[in-house]
């Protein structure tokens, strides 16, 4: 008999069973519901992050290929690429994250995670124009993909925060 695949965390936690019943877990079992939650985020935003970062740098290289440009010339622009001048959120609307970077034991075997381990930044003068702008789309595919899970687990922390606090807010803790 075969056994079935290990599910991941995060597959997990973004089914609507998980939140289920959520008012009749003991106290401590919802706390540790809302760290597994706060992990994965870490996990979503890195790989998030990492995606963003990688498709900048392609487009840089497509924008420095259209200009004739050296390799020496996209490596000098990296601080300029990497900077992030897009508008913040409204502070009261962003979440502090509790951890800064994902686990260190955690492994990107799932989907398109590869592509933001693999060697293309490495091979990158080597590419062809059809390999750089296929790796861009399926970046772009991978950032969507984590955005929106992103999103859905937010959903999910904010149900789980809303239950601590009424339970604070009732003595219940």
């Amino acid at each position: 008999m075969m056994s079935e695949p290990r599910r991941r965390r995060a597959d997990v936690i973004l089914e609507p069973s998980y939140v289920e019943g959520l008012a009749d877990k003991p106290f401590d079992d919802v706390r540790a519901m809302h760290e597994d939650c706060l992990q994965v985020e870490t996990e979503f935003s890195y790989v998030r992050r990492l995606a963003q970062a990688r498709i900048d740098i392609l487009q840089a290289e497509f924008d420095r290929r259209a200009a004739g440009g050296t390799i020496g010339d996209l490596v000098a622009a990296l601080p300029q690429i990497l900077a992030d001048d897009h508008p913040r959120p409204d502070p009261a609307s962003s979440r502090l994250p509790r951890h800064l970077a994902p686990a260190p034991a955690i492994e990107w075997k799932r989907g398109l995670e590869h592509l933001i381990a693999d060697a293309t930044l490495v091979n990158l003068p080597t590419l062809s124009d059809d390999e750089l702008r296929d790796t861009l789309g399926q970046l772009g595919e991978l950032e969507r993909e984590t955005s929106g899970r992103r999103r859905a687990l937010h959903d999910v922390i904010d149900r789980i925060e809303g239950e601590l606090t009424a339970r604070h807010a009732a003595g219940r803790s």
